[in-house]
């Protein structure tokens, strides 16, 4: 969640017998939301507040698109005010700065108390930038709808630094684009580049020969959540399109123009992106739930915090231990998506004096594009590439957007994902 709450409303208060108060709005905490509320449409005892600082929620999977591609930002925004427009759920656009489990209150913005009835604590993950010497100074982390514009920006100044260059060398040198993190994120985004810079730098009147596009991954391989076959046909596709695969090598410093690999290698970066893992929401440490050694808050098989009644821990900020294989979840949507609409339905339960019922999660499949038209996965024991992969990763937005705005943002959405393949 974001940390400004400069200018930020405060929560307007209202008398309700009971209110469930969601803290963050992303995946898990919008989909609770929509759930919740249209179950509880009609009922005037129960009020649902979401409180979230930002507007609208951002899709990290949907970024490579305004990064590399023609500024659409909107594509990878779904604004609560639409969403929650027929639903009776409040949004407070601010921050919770404090959680006080014991008194069944959390802090907003400046100092406003909000009591609740039941918490559901969703406040999702920051990205983890080390402290290697240069990095936090010249890289531009993928994030949010800033982060890609941001890389936009670098990318159309170093086109056109490059298009004063008489040297070849200089105008490789400038128009080298890496990306540091070989996880799903980091190749959507290098897949992109790989695929679109050529194209536009051609357009620009430049040498697509120029151009220097870089994957770093500090493992053996990329893409470590997909089979091994799926890997190699990713890394395959990534160096036809021209990108140069590192692996192996950990980034030890990062210069004005180059990254140098713990190896001893040196790439050449005017355009570094760094998407190299993210962890929970560092202010939920601060909020006196039991954390686990990664500082995600601990779950019980309901997914309530651990040893709270009244308050529930779902999405990427959540330690939630899998019955079937023993491991903690990943921070993957997917699980988030799941979460957010099961509490939804334990809270209607507690409502109805029932008791709530075991999270299970179900891990269906797992899609990565490499490029805007091009993918690899697997989906219930099989694996897909090229094509039938990229389909299914868009069906899966397809999918999320009908869950949480119906047909009417489904079909809206699908015409402009449809138009941007074009």
């Amino acid at each position: 969640m974001a940390d400004e709450t400069r200018g930020a409303a405060p929560c307007p208060s209202t008398n309700v017998a009971k209110r469930v108060v969601i803290v963050g709005g992303g995946y898990a905490g919008t989909t609770c939301a929509v759930t919740l509320g249209r179950r509880l449409k009609g009922r005037d005892d129960v009020e649902i507040l979401l409180i979230e600082p930002d507007p609208c929620q951002q899709a990290l999977s949907e970024l490579d698109m305004v990064a590399v591609g023609p500024p659409r930002p909107q594509f990878c925004e779904l604004w609560h005010p639409a969403v929650f427009r027929k639903l009776p759920v409040r949004v407070c656009y601010n921050r919770v700065t404090a959680i006080h489990p014991e008194d069944h209150t959390v802090t907003v913005g400046d100092g406003q108390i909000v009591p609740y009835w039941r918490l559901v604590v969703a406040s999702g993950a920051v990205p983890v930038v080390p402290p290697i010497p240069g990095l936090r100074e010249r890289t531009i982390t993928m994030w949010s709808v800033e982060d890609a514009q941001e890389l936009q920006r670098q990318g159309e100044a170093a086109f056109k630094h490059a298009a004063k260059l008489s040297s070849a060398e200089e105008r490789r040198r400038t128009l080298s684009f890496t990306v540091v993190g070989g996880g799903a994120t980091g190749v959507e985004i290098v897949g992109t580049m790989g695929q679109l810079l050529p194209k536009r730098l051609t357009e620009a009147g430049l040498d697509a020969a120029d151009l220097q596009v870089n994957l770093v991954e500090g493992r053996t391989s990329i893409l470590y959540d997909l089979p091994e076959p799926q890997r190699a046909k990713a890394v395959h596709k990534l160096e036809s399109m021209g990108v140069t695969v590192h692996t192996g090598s950990m980034v030890d410093r990062v210069e004005d123009d180059a990254i140098v690999l713990a190896s001893g290698a040196r790439i050449d970066s005017a355009v570094l992106v760094w998407c190299g893992g993210a962890k929970a929401d560092p202010h939920a440490a601060e909020w006196g739930f039991e954390m686990d050694a990664s500082k995600r808050l601990v779950t019980e098989i309901d997914l309530k915090a651990l040893g709270f009644q009244d308050a529930y821990v779902i999405g990427d900020v959540a330690s939630f231990r899998n019955p079937s294989k023993n491991n903690i979840l990943p921070m993957l949507a997917q699980m988030a998506i799941q979460q957010g609409p099961h509490v939804a339905m334990n809270l209607l339960r507690e409502l109805d004096g029932r008791p709530t019922t075991p999270f299970l999660p179900h891990m269906r499949g797992e899609f990565v594009s490499v490029g805007p038209s091009w993918g690899v996965g697997w989906m219930y024991g099989m694996n897909l590439t090229g094509l039938p992969a990229i389909i299914m990763k868009r069906i899966t937005y397809v999918k999320y957007w009908l869950q949480v705005g119906g047909i009417p943002l489904a079909w809206k959405r699908t015409r402009e994902m449809l138009a941007m393949q074009r």
